[in-house]
């Protein structure tokens, strides 16, 4: 679209009206398949015969191409587009310099151009992006399209449908609750487990205690270490999945069982299934999959495929305040079927973590809300 627009304004100038714009598919030489084009109709008033551009390829299998009259438009013809088509072609002309729109829905509602745009802008893929503008369009009444807060709120509402909650961790005083968190490396899962226990303790008075199996990493048992000094915490070590049991048990009379676990690439399945014993054997009654804001959407969706086998029922998203932007993570939500129950937002312990919330997450997806 970026292509062919461009072709427009070096044919017809900057004052071309653009009449209309639709996918189409041409057969390639031989037969051999077809390729997917984007073809731009527009005309203008000064010129007086008919240009076309050449197609333009796009990326590996697509091409542009547009079709420009330079005769005069009939007044009827003026008339039945009017200011309607004046009003689309300054979107897309706004579109096409921001660099942030790979071509125009034609169905699409001028008034719901700069949502789809800002979808674009927070990263969301473009697909999603699609049928959220399409759900918002459903929404809408007639009359509340050229509403802006009409549309937003819309917007906001399709968001969150694609949001699932879960609640936070359920402790009770004297029924030991045992929690683990999973996830590739980096993530910060280490530092998500001082959080949670620091607040179950400080904030809500529960016994909780920490059990590590990151022997793996550099230093990482000392860390969690560190913590549980800190917060006067008990901490016990398994190196090996027949530990478990002895570990739990190692922490006496706690309300709650953290259990930090060693972070493993999407990829090694070998260790994956490791850390499926080590839990197996600890038999928790929940699996929080620890998955960081900042990964793209491809990621993600690999980390959730992969730590199925060790069962993960819940989806904790770390580093809010360090995403440029939360497309994918939307992405994610909208295809997994697990619900999210923490974020976190900062480094500090115990500060940057809060139960997760529908309304929240959308406006920091959407950006009406920042990460303070």
């Amino acid at each position: 679209m970026r292509e062919a627009l461009a072709q427009v304004r070096q044919d017809l100038g900057g004052g071309a009206v653009i009449l209309g714009t639709r996918e189409v598919r041409r057969r390639r030489l031989f037969g051999l398949g077809t390729r997917e084009l984007i073809e731009v109709t527009a005309a203008n008033s000064q010129t007086e015969a008919p240009a076309a551009a050449p197609s333009v390829p796009v990326m590996k299998m697509a091409s542009s191409t547009f079709t420009s009259t330079g005769s005069v438009l009939p007044g009827a013809l003026h008339a039945q587009f009017g200011e309607q088509l004046s009003r689309l072609h300054a979107m897309v002309e706004d579109l096409s310099k921001q660099g942030r729109i790979d071509h125009l829905l034609p169905e699409l509602p001028s008034e719901l151009v700069p949502i789809y745009a800002q979808l674009l802008e927070a990263e969301v893929p473009e697909v999603l992006a699609r049928r959220l503008v399409r759900e918002v369009a459903e929404r809408l009444e007639p009359d509340e399209a050229a509403r802006p807060e009409a549309v937003r709120d819309a917007l906001r509402a399709a968001v969150e449908s694609c949001i699932s909650i879960a609640p936070p961790i359920g402790a009770v005083p004297g029924a030991r609750r045992v929690v683990a968190l999973v996830g590739p490396t980096g993530v910060g899962k280490t530092t998500t487990v001082a959080k949670l226990a620091a607040n179950f303790k400080l904030a809500q008075g529960f016994r909780p205690g920490l059990v590590t199996v990151d022997t793996y990493r550099i230093a990482a048992v000392e860390q969690l270490r560190i913590y549980a000094e800190i917060i006067s915490l008990p901490l016990a070590v398994a190196n090996a999945p027949g530990e478990m049991t002895r570990a739990v048990e190692e922490l006496g009379d706690v309300d709650l069982v953290l259990i930090d676990t060693a972070g493993r690439s999407p990829r090694d399945e070998v260790k994956i299934r490791e850390l499926a014993d080590f839990l197996a054997a600890a038999q928790p009654d929940e699996v929080h999959l620890v998955l960081s804001a900042v990964a793209g959407e491809r990621s993600l969706r690999s980390a959730v495929e992969r730590f199925a086998h060790v069962k993960a029922d819940r989806l904790i998203l770390t580093k809010l305040d360090e995403a440029d932007g939360l497309g994918g993570v939307l992405a994610l939500l909208g295809q997994a079927d697990r619900p999210v129950s923490y974020l976190t937002t900062g480094q500090a312990v115990p500060d940057d973590i809060e139960p997760a919330d529908r309304r929240r997450l959308a406006r920091l997806i959407l950006g009406d809300e920042v990460v303070a």
